[in-house]
């Protein structure tokens, strides 16, 4: 099922994934598993087929969706696109605001850039986030969070290694906790969707979780709350804006395994806005969004 569910010819970047995304150490991180799905269907049909013909270069950006068979997951691919489209409008009013900010700052800047990306866009991408639950062995030593210095981070990120984003606004859930042993995942065919797991209040390990680095280097660990949604700035809004607005390095620890027993699993999901592929993100030289994409990718080969 997960090999229908991948897209190799879209580098993993739609679909499902795991243990497919290199990491700087030379291995391929397999302590987490994706579902990545392109969000142009925040758009018309026409606006989506326009995209897809101009952009069909970039496979990995405008790859028609794979989803789940409705009678394995009832309801997921509804859900899924009612959450994404609530958090880009969302982002429109966040973008909004950023918009007045750099007209304000920047010289030259375009009235309601970056509003108009985030409206527009059809590279929009989600990706549906599933840590699974950390070893005995691979568990980090938690030290208190203000004795984080970069040099300590580096044994802290065993979730999701340091990085920053490369679109302009990224939109976060809060994180859902699930006890796998008492729930272990399953498949089957379902008439309707199931009911909801239950999931923990919070992480058994109150180190573990999302961090971000300032400007000045300090750590700070992010609590997002239920019912809210957080937002962070990525490196191609930090080059439209000539680093006015930076992205914000981050990481996911693991924190301590627990001792009880239980099989913990984080669950989260983010929606990166991105420019459209033929959007300029760094006037000095004239390079697209396009351009600056290849050069991230990269990266990480």
């Amino acid at each position: 099922m997960q090999d229908s569910l991948s897209l190799p010819e879209a580098k993993f970047l739609t679909g499902w994934s795991h243990g497919k995304e290199a990491l700087k150490t030379g291995s391929f991180d397999s302590f987490k598993g994706s579902f990545y799905v392109n969000c142009d269907f925040f758009h018309s049909c026409d606006h989506r087929k326009d995209s897809r013909e101009t952009y069909g270069q970039h496979p990995e950006l405008t790859a028609t969706n794979v989803w789940p068979p409705s009678e394995m997951l009832p309801g997921f691919r509804q859900c899924f696109e009612e959450i994404c489209n609530l958090i880009i409008d969302t982002a429109i009013l966040v973008a909004r605001q950023c918009d007045l900010y750099a007209l304000a700052e920047i010289e030259g800047y375009e009235p309601g850039y970056l509003e108009r990306v985030v409206r527009l866009s059809t590279t929009t991408k989600a990706r549906l986030l599933h840590y699974f639950p950390t070893k005995a062995d691979q568990g980090c030593q938690t030290a208190p969070r203000e004795n984080l210095s970069t040099a300590a981070e580096k044994n802290q990120d065993d979730w999701c290694a340091t990085h920053i984003d490369h679109g302009c606004l990224t939109g976060l859930t809060s994180a859902v906790y699930i006890d796998e042993s008492a729930h272990p995942p399953t498949l089957g065919k379902f008439s309707a969707p199931p009911p909801p797991l239950p999931f923990l209040p919070s992480a058994p390990d109150p180190e573990s979780g999302l961090y971000i680095r300032s400007r000045t280097g300090a750590i700070a660990k992010i609590n997002i709350p239920a019912d809210c949604l957080g937002f962070q700035t990525g490196e191609a809004l930090q080059l439209i804006t000539g680093g006015k607005f930076q992205a914000v390095p981050h990481f996911v620890r693991a924190g301590s395994t627990p001792t009880d027993g239980k099989q913990v699993a984080r669950n989260t999901l983010a929606v990166f806005t991105q420019p459209g592929l033929d959007e300029v993100v760094d006037r000095s030289t004239g390079k697209t969004f396009a351009q600056f994409s290849r050069e991230v990718a990269g990266r990480f080969k």
